[in-house]
């Protein structure tokens, strides 16, 4: 009889337990030397502790996952020392910098990145946003770029931060859409101070966003010929009060028009809602994502959106300030208004402290239900001074869905231990094993914190997935904004292929499916831009598929 119980013990602990959670830091080990440079002089202007953004993309499309780096630069003077990093995966784990070589030592002071194939020859493009003239890079397909900027017309000379490519017409070609931030230069700088007891004259700062004008968000739309038309005014995308910092693609009304939600810092949020005739509408303030459940503006940086409950809904998680809740608006399937989930679902009381720009959601665990990670770090160098209890660096958080509507913060049982001054991050399977590992760039203030980091995912038992490249004809090549839908014996799990996202950073393009210890796909669905729909049946687990619009037998 006691054998049997132990037996019986054993088969549920087996069924049971959940994954073991575990990131390993390999910065060092894989080659990765990055160091974000700020350009400080001492003068706390504003940029110098924004920055920067980091991606995975597959530039010489081998297979193997690269890492892109922004960077920044004096602000006062060009500086051709400092320069994006680009790092080719060679393999085994290793990556070798190859900015020079690949035409991307370009001295800019660089904010966000955005990567996708906009003139759809099967290569990876680049969009850098900048304080100053944003940069296109044409993937010349023999492992090197050129700059197109000003052939294409994109060099937004505001003061940028996140990007996103995105088909917003349905015609089969990638536009741009690009948050701008505040109205700064050198010669305009206002000088902020902070009243701190006992201390005269009292220490400057850095300002808040509250000091500066805003700039609008910037649309352009491609013509198909390599060039791109500014319709921000006629797409009703003209807003200069947004102080934008992040945006992320959704469709949250299924209408098959690729919508937008921009969080904006101590501005209300944006909720674009494409209208399918070329305009878009914000009905933010309506459908319950403006503002916090207390009405009030927050200092809002990185956004993501998903379906996190597999159920058709949607949420959208914005990184806050600290002191403000991480957000976590929430609209249940057949309701288009959003509340805001967060202390239902256990993110609120814990990301109060926290400062958090990116954010992703990802499946850390393969357990078919989608994480939240979160960067974390303050814009104030010396904060502790006069906020005794909030640290400047500080250790990211990774919410695990425990697939009951709640989420519990296992950064620490993860290994994610390590403090720094969070800005980007990014998912992808740099190792090509199935899971998702982690890219998180640091702001450069402070030497000790700056450094980008490259984590990898080495959690237990190694659950089943499946890896979808999504490659489209009629769609835009990359099928950025097609719906992949896969059931397996848990239920049906949604995603969109996408970009942006996060804060100033690009994830793989890649969508991965946790298939827990399922051994097949019930059933692959992908719905296209164009509203092509490919179906495909029983499909094994533990590999990628790539899909092509109109591929699958009807």
């Amino acid at each position: 009889m006691r054998t049997f119980v132990c037996l019986f013990l054993l088969l549920y602990l087996c069924i049971h337990t959940e994954a073991a959670v575990q990131f390993t830091d390999v910065t060092d080990a894989a080659g990765i030397e990055f160091q974000h440079f700020t350009g400080a002089t001492g003068k706390r202007y504003m940029p110098e502790t924004m920055g920067s953004g980091c991606a995975f993309l597959d530039y010489d499309t081998d297979g193997n996952l690269d890492i892109l780096l922004a960077n920044g630069t004096n602000l006062t003077l060009v500086d051709a020392t400092h320069a994006p990093r680009l790092y080719r995966n060679v393999g085994n784990g290793q990556f070798v910098d190859v900015t020079e070589a690949a035409g991307l030592k370009v001295p800019m002071y660089g904010m966000g990145i955005a990567i996708a194939d906009y003139d759809n020859d099967a290569d990876p493009d680049i969009y850098f946003t900048n304080v100053g003239e944003n940069r296109l890079f044409q993937n010349n397909g023999d492992q090197t770029f050129t700059d197109v900027t000003q052939f294409a017309r994109v060099g937004d000379p505001s003061w940028s931060t996140s990007a996103a490519f995105f088909d917003a017409d349905n015609d089969g070609w990638l536009d741009i859409f690009v948050c701008n931030y505040v109205e700064w230069t050198p010669e305009t700088d206002i000088p902020c101070v902070v009243n701190i007891a006992g201390e005269t004259p009292p220490p400057r700062t850095y300002c808040t966003p509250n000091v500066y004008t805003g700039q609008s968000c910037r649309f352009y739309r491609n013509r198909g010929d390599g060039t791109f038309t500014d319709k921000t005014e006629e797409a009703g995308l003209h807003n200069p009060i947004g102080k934008s910092l992040g945006v992320t693609l959704l469709d949250y009304n299924d209408d098959g028009w690729i919508d937008l939600a921009v969080a904006n810092d101590t501005e209300p949020n944006f909720l674009y809602r494409n209208n399918g005739d070329g305009t878009f509408t914000d009905e933010a303030v309506v459908m319950g994502i403006a503002f916090s459940e207390t009405g009030k503006a927050r200092g809002s940086m990185g956004i993501d959106a998903a379906d996190v409950y597999n159920n058709g809904g949607t949420t959208i998680a914005i990184g806050n300030f600290s002191n403000e809740k991480t957000a976590f608006f929430y609209a249940k399937p057949n309701d288009p208004y959003f509340s805001d989930a967060a202390d239902a679902a256990n993110i609120g009381n814990t990301s109060l402290r926290s400062l958090t720009f990116g954010l992703l959601f990802f499946d850390c665990d393969l357990d078919g239900a989608l994480d939240l990670f979160c960067v974390n770090g303050h814009i104030e160098p010396e904060v502790s001074r006069y906020q005794q209890h909030t640290p400047y660096a500080q250790p990211p958080s990774l919410f695990r869905n425990r697939g009951n509507g709640t989420f519990q913060d296992i950064a620490k049982q993860a290994g994610l231990t390590r403090a720094g001054v969070g800005r980007g991050c990014a998912y992808g399977d740099y190792d090509n094993d199935g899971d998702l590992d982690l890219l998180v760039s640091n702001n450069g203030v402070i030497e000790d914190y700056s450094k980008a980091r490259l984590l990898r995912n080495d959690s237990t038992p190694p659950y089943n997935y499946l890896r979808v490249k999504a490659i489209g004809t009629r769609s835009n090549r990359d099928g950025i904004g097609a719906k992949v839908r896969v059931t397996s014996g848990d239920g049906v799990q949604q995603q969109i292929v996408r970009t942006g996202s996060s804060y100033c950073s690009q994830s793989e393009g890649v969508l991965t499916f946790g298939l827990k210890k399922n051994e097949t796909a019930a059933q692959l669905e992908i719905l296209w831009p164009s509203g092509e729909i490919d179906r495909y049946r029983q499909r094994k687990a533990n590999q990628l598929i790539e899909v092509t619009e109109g591929a699958s037998q009807k």
